[in-house]
């Protein structure tokens, strides 16, 4: 069976145009889009000196929390591309977090459209019951994404695809979280761009997928 994806050594002519896309997606800059799929859990910090509430200050952020993703693994079938993924959680604070919820989505990136995540479009809505200060915490699990849904990129006569997940961290009364990322073939010439995948393969693995994080404008 031919390989899912196209030996790098040899790519065609469609691969600088291809490139530019991604290039443009990792180039951009902007606010992060929130959405709020569900009722989120508390998130539980220390209580606030008396005196010092004020209900029309803006909500605060959550404490520093760095969101990494690796892609364990990726399928194509006829009718859907499924993602395996690890979300890594690294609490950069001095205080621990507990009950946060983590939503997921999988998107295809859209030529001159939003890619911005769509409000209550979440695919999965996880939880996590604490991270102490100063620890790390991964969350593993996996995603699909029908055909239907994905946006043909062409190039030529090749059919190509980007696909993006969006992480949502929330706690009641903070502002959501956003990070989002990028999934592609990596570049042969070991630079840090990555290569769209392929529609126009045989279905079945697609191996060799790397997750490198992006910034998407508010829509």
């Amino acid at each position: 069976m031919p390989e899912n994806t196209p030996t790098q050594s040899a790519l065609p002519d469609w691969w600088p145009q291809a490139a530019a896309l991604l290039v443009a997606l990792l180039a951009l800059a902007g606010g992060i889009a929130v959405w709020r799929s569900r009722r989120p859990k508390v998130l539980r910090l220390a209580a606030p000196p008396p005196g010092m509430e004020n209900p029309d200050a803006p909500a605060p952020e959550l404490p520093r929390l760095d969101v990494t993703l690796d892609v364990i693994s990726a399928t194509r079938s006829i009718m859907k591309f499924t993602l395996a993924y690890r979300v890594n959680l690294s609490n950069r604070t001095d205080r621990a977090v507990s009950d946060l919820s983590l939503a997921v989505q999988l998107a295809s990136a859209r030529r001159g459209g939003d890619n911005a995540p769509s409000s209550g479009a979440a695919q999965q809505a996880l939880g996590v019951a604490r991270i102490g200060p100063h620890q790390n915490r991964s969350i593993s699990g996996e995603i699909q994404l029908p055909l239907a849904d994905i946006e043909v990129l062409r190039q030529g006569s090749a059919a190509l695809f980007i696909p993006l997940l969006h992480v949502t961290l929330e706690g009641e009364g903070q502002s959501p979280l956003t990070r989002s990322f990028v999934i592609g073939n990596p570049s042969a010439s070991g630079s840090a761009r990555l290569h769209p995948i392929r529609l126009d393969q045989p279905p079945g693995s697609v191996p060799g997928l790397r997750a490198q994080p992006i910034a998407i404008p508010e829509s």
